[in-house]
């Protein structure tokens, strides 16, 4: 019997990473064993705050949750009080999901130098993990640092279940391309922001670091792309044109049905450069060499996985841009051979997630299925898939917007409330002998709380 799956999700178009990562989740549920095991007929924004009537469509119409992928354990985005991580929902809230909950693919992404977590993440995190049938992490650094904060009784139930992005050429395998002609072409996947300052890192030394790197490997004659995943990542295509190195700007993230086309694009792709999570797990996924300018942790975790933490280059010091040159090299030196060592890599990955399928169906339905009965979506299904999440973006846009009005209406009537209070108090002083100025600029916060400026 095919079970009802509920997706707690995002659905950006700020962020290719995290455009592509949920599909894939909800294509890797939907395939698994023949399709006769899961389906997944309903989404929500995981940052917008569940409601009761959240949970009550839950538990009449699904038979179970998914949370996830995502590096959804993360205090400055969403910040919230209701669980202190990205998943926005209170602890009276998840207690009264009655359907199992399963938690996928998610990542710990505390950068270093940012402030710990509140209290209530933990709480909260003991609670969910206590809760879920089963709960997943995408690399064994993140599943050292989330036992860190768990009861000692639950540290065994965090296993490792990497991110679909890292086996996606089993999820699209018409887009992955086998025997790939060996072009000298290098995509630089370059993003710096406030949190890496946090974590020690300069902006300006990493950007020239980077541009010496790209001029050098001109002068070798490769070719470039500057691959953006998100608005901030164009930084570097300008600085590139700018001080007059030559680059293909490909600009994943803005084309607005261009869902899967990324996965086209890194599928051909010989070799990226890369400074994001996904700006290194989508292409590995896709048959592509990686070198991780490890300015985020997380870049170090993923190529640790893989048995390669010689890919991950920190961007500090004496000769880190040599050392990433040297990684070019030695791929073109023996581009065959690398993907091969690679294919080896994701076919593991692909293993533990098949095997995780099998422990999920087993929890949900009573049988494993056949994890050798994986069935991907046809370019057609993709299409359809891609019209579903096109007027799903839609709907979470507009409840998005729906919640700031409402938002913004509860701040209004709380400083009209406020205004209204003053008001009396001063009615009062005067009523006692007060001074006239009071009650006059009383009113006057009151005419602009109605006015819309209080």
């Amino acid at each position: 019997m095919t079970r009802h799956l509920f997706h707690f999700d995002l659905k950006p178009r700020n962020n290719y990473g995290d455009t592509v990562l949920f599909e894939l989740v909800r294509q890797l549920f939907d395939g698994y064993s023949g399709r006769e095991k899961f389906l997944v007929t309903s989404t929500t924004n995981l940052r917008h705050m569940v409601g009761p009537r959240t949970v009550e469509r839950i538990n009449a119409e699904s038979d179970a949750v998914v949370l996830g992928g995502g590096g959804l354990m993360l205090r400055s985005t969403n910040e919230n009080a209701n669980a202190g991580w990205q998943w926005n929902i209170g602890l009276d809230r998840l207690a009264a999901i009655a359907v199992p909950l399963v938690v996928f693919a998610v990542g710990y992404n505390r950068f270093e130098g940012e402030p710990e977590f509140e209290p209530v993440f933990t709480e909260h995190l003991n609670a969910t993990v206590e809760k879920a049938a089963f709960f997943g992490v995408r690399n064994h650094g993140s599943m050292e640092a989330v036992r860190g904060y768990l009861r000692p009784e639950l540290a065994g139930k965090v296993l490792f279940q990497p991110c679909p992005t890292t086996v996606a050429s089993h999820l699209v395998p018409d887009l992955y391309v086998p025997d790939l002609a060996p072009e000298r072409r290098v995509g630089l996947q370059v993003t710096f922001e406030a949190r890496n300052e946090l974590a020690g890192f300069d902006g300006r030394e990493v950007f020239a670091g980077l541009l010496s790197v790209a001029r050098d490997l001109r002068r070798r004659g490769y070719e470039l792309d500057v691959i953006s995943h998100s608005d901030v990542d164009d930084a570097f295509a300008d600085h590139l044109r700018d001080h007059g190195v030559p680059a293909r700007h490909v600009r994943l993230h803005a084309a607005p049905r261009g869902l899967f086309d990324g996965l086209a694009y890194y599928g051909r792709l010989p070799l990226t450069i890369g400074m994001r999570g996904h700006g290194q797990m989508i292409p590995f996924g896709m048959g592509n060499g990686i070198v991780s300018v490890a300015a985020r942790r997380k870049l170090a975790y993923f190529v640790d996985d893989l048995g390669r933490p010689d890919l991950a280059v920190e961007p500090r010091g004496d000769g880190w841009t040599t050392r990433v040159l040297d990684l070019v090299e030695r791929w073109f030196g023996d581009p065959d051979g690398e993907r091969a060592a690679f294919a080896v890599a994701r076919e593991r990955l692909w293993r533990t997630t098949l095997d995780n399928l099998g422990v999920i169906s087993s929890t949900l339905t009573g049988d494993a299925g056949d994890p050798d009965a994986f069935v991907p979506m046809t370019p057609f299904e993709r299409e359809l898939a891609l019209n579903t999440y096109t007027s799903a973006r839609t709907a979470d846009v507009e409840a998005g917007r729906a919640q700031r009005l409402r938002d913004e209406l509860t701040q209004t009537r709380s400083a009209l409330a406020r205004a209204e209070r003053d008001l009396r108090r001063s009615q009062e002083e005067i009523a006692r002998g007060g001074l006239h100025l009071i009650y006059r600029n009383a009113r006057r916060r009151v005419g602009r709380v109605v006015r819309g400026r209080g």
